[in-house]
């Protein structure tokens, strides 16, 4: 059945616009739904931090056990010599003397030595337990060859010289892309895209269900009377927007405190800097998705056609989260790169590629373009077949037949 076309009484739209936005934030952050979403989200969050830590954490380093080292004979004139080399290359030692060898084979015998070094300075011998590890017989090694330089009668400097390590300078290798490996990026990363996704498609269902009560109530008659069908829908999609944005802020602060208080382990990811990002690109799938959801939810007049109405749009929020798990073991995957930067699955993609640190600014740019222009798109649509739909009840409106109607209801 079509109604005849409302007055229009609302020559500014913005104070109607608003209108609608509070009474759908006002209707929502009251909801027992709202609480129990937030609660659980924010729970898993924190879980899910708090696992990763525990899983992925570094391990404090464990204290390297002194080594005991006993002297016998003229073996004692290496001890100086030993102490700073066995400092050089990292080994803890404590040096003691032995009043000979049978007395040093007891406390080796008995586990109070790990190592006796008996014989000369220049020709010594070392008996040694399964503990002492190689670079404390390195450290012995080369105070022996210190004292043999100086019995062949080399003076002091050029002994230094001689026996100066090599110095070794330690390159990092970049980590490989492309074999899955379990660290917190990717813990953060796969808890960022469900978050996102699992956001985005309630909150789009959201306004679909909104949207479809209000035609099924008859309240859309009523609001319609007093404003525009294109002010309907920006109140209601902003105002259901507001709504998941105090959630996202409610648990993206629950995941920054969690991360400071876990000290255990640094999750790049997690950043300040990343999380604005991944609440930038929350904002432009909600508009991108929210909008869709409003235009084809309009077409129906009952709740249980929303489902039905909805699931084109539903899989398109579906179909990235399902890629995101190919994107998980490889983010440079150029199936993956390429989808990132497209609508619609760029809002999950693209951060998935930038908790990861792998998507150029440029690559972020262009997505970022391309949604705001498949929004503007959205938006248009959505407000074609809001306005050529919105007084129609009954039998479910065609799609195409909403985008052609040439009545406008204003």
């Amino acid at each position: 059945m079509n109604v005849p076309a409302p007055r229009e009484t609302s020559p500014h739209p913005l104070p109607a616009v608003i209108l609608v936005a509070r009474r759908e934030i006002v209707v929502r952050l009251r909801s027992r739904t709202f609480a129990a979403f937030t609660l659980v989200m924010a729970v898993l969050v924190v879980v899910g931090i708090v696992a990763a830590s525990a899983l992925n954490g570094p391990a404090a380093p464990a204290q390297a056990p002194t080594v005991r080292v006993g002297f016998a004979g003229g073996s004692q004139a290496l001890e100086q010599s030993f102490e700073s080399t066995a400092v050089l290359v990292g080994v803890e030692v404590s040096v003691s003397n032995v009043g000979d060898e049978a007395a040093g084979r007891a406390q080796l015998t008995a586990g109070s030595l790990d190592m006796l070094v008996t014989g000369s300075a220049t020709t010594p011998a070392a008996a040694a337990t399964d503990a002492v590890p190689a670079m404390a017989i390195i450290a012995l090694d080369a105070a022996a060859q210190t004292a043999r330089l100086n019995a062949a009668g080399l003076p002091p400097s050029t002994v230094t010289s001689v026996m100066a390590g090599v110095p070794v300078e330690n390159v990092r290798l970049p980590a490989p892309s492309s074999p899955f490996e379990f660290t917190t990026n990717v813990f953060a990363a796969l808890g960022v895209c469900i978050t996102l996704f699992v956001t985005l498609a309630a909150y789009g269902q959201f306004v679909s269900q909104g949207v479809v009560e209000e035609k099924a109530t008859r309240m859309m008659e009523i609001l319609l009377a007093s404003i525009r069908p294109s002010e309907l829908l920006a109140g209601k999609v902003l105002g259901i927007g507001f709504v998941a944005m105090v959630q996202i802020a409610i648990v993206t602060a629950a995941a920054l405190i969690t991360v400071a208080l876990t000290n255990g382990v640094s999750i790049p990811a997690l950043g300040v800097g990343y999380v604005l990002a991944y609440v930038v690109w929350f904002v432009l799938g909600y508009l991108m998705y929210a909008m869709a959801f409003a235009a084809v939810a309009v077409l129906v007049s009952r709740p249980e056609e929303v489902a039905g109405a909805t699931a084109p749009v539903a899989v398109a929020v579906a179909v990235p989260y399902l890629l995101m798990f190919v994107g998980l073991s490889d983010p440079t995957n150029p199936l993956i790169v390429v989808l990132s930067i497209v609508p619609p699955f760029s809002p999950i993609l693209m951060t998935l590629r930038i908790a990861y640190g792998v998507a150029p600014l440029w690559q972020v740019l262009v997505a970022m373009a391309l949604t705001i222009a498949a929004i503007v798109g959205t938006t248009w649509v959505a407000g074609r077949t809001y306005a050529n739909s919105a007084m129609r009840f009954g039998a479910r409106v065609r799609f195409l037949d909403a985008l052609k109607v040439q009545e406008r209801v204003r």
